[in-house]
């Protein structure tokens, strides 16, 4: 080695750069980082300056992601056009991974905020949510996206999973993040949908933004209504519906439209049916 240049050994590469000799080993051998000079009895591995300074430019890339297949290309070519582009595009990808991560972290504290409500509510004896409550509360304007058709033969107790994941799929097809919890509403007079006839169905999911260019969007809330919170297993919520029905007559109000439910805790959260929570929510005047 006495061509004048800097030489430095794989351990004090390793060391400079932080970088694994295990690691500037592989790098040899696909041949990304291939030491400038190898003795010939030891085999030992000596790097240049030059050399350190592309493996500061691998360490970069590969800190944004880009493959080593690229990056090779890359430190070979030595060209800053190139990489520019090699860059953007992975920046792109990045933002599209950091959008992904954005809605699950919402849709995560969306489900966790409802167990959290949920769990206070079966704690809570004396609270004024305890199944027996009933109060009369303003159900504020929210956006939402919505299905409605007519069901036949409808059974209350198997809630319309599968409209359930059909609204999902809307969600998640038109990149919104869900705000709520699922919200049925029956377009038939009080209690028909626990009768097997044909029931006029809508379902809904709150969605934190407008989006008055989809066909299943609108606005659901504006209202005041009677509300009563049913515990437990679905095909029992008539029992709530009633008592709703009856103590809203009793305090002189009239429905004034369609009954909805809203799944505070539902058959997808979790799957013990006795720690369902739902609310019945009836528009009055």
């Amino acid at each position: 080695m006495s061509d004048g240049k800097n030489y430095y050994s794989i351990g004090k590469v390793s060391a400079l750069c932080n970088v694994p000799i295990k690691t500037l080993r592989y790098y040899d051998k696909i041949g990304l980082l291939v030491p400038e000079y190898r003795k010939s009895d030891s085999k030992y591995r000596y790097y240049t300056q030059d050399q350190i300074l592309t493996l500061f430019i691998i360490r970069k890339l590969k800190h944004l992601g880009i493959p080593l297949k690229e990056i090779s290309q890359i430190v070979g070519k030595k060209n800053a056009t190139e990489m520019g582009a090699c860059v953007r595009e992975r920046l792109f990808e990045i933002s599209k991974m950091i959008e992904s991560l954005n809605n699950q972290y919402t849709e995560g504290q969306l489900l966790l905020d409802r167990l959290e409500k949920g769990h206070n509510i079966l704690e809570t004896e004396h609270s004024n949510w305890a199944t027996e409550g009933i109060r009369v509360e303003e159900i504020p304007f929210g956006h939402v996206l919505f299905t409605r058709r007519v069901k036949k033969n409808y059974k209350n107790s198997d809630v319309s999973i599968d409209r359930w994941f059909e609204l999902f799929e809307m969600v998640s097809h038109q990149n919104l993040r869900m705000a709520g919890s699922v919200i049925l509403t029956y377009h038939n007079n009080p209690l028909e949908q626990f009768f097997k006839t044909d029931c006029d169905l809508e379902i809904c999911i709150p969605i934190s933004e407008s989006r008055e260019d989809l066909p299943e969007y609108k606005q659901f809330g504006g209202f005041k209504a009677v509300t009563a919170l049913h515990i437990g297993r679905n095909d029992e919520i008539i029992q709530t519906h009633i008592k709703a029905i009856k103590w809203l007559n009793q305090q002189g109000y009239c429905v004034a439209g369609p009954i909805s439910e809203e799944y505070i805790i539902s058959p997808v959260d979790i799957n013990n049916e006795e720690n369902h929570i739902t609310k019945v929510i009836i528009p009055i005047d």
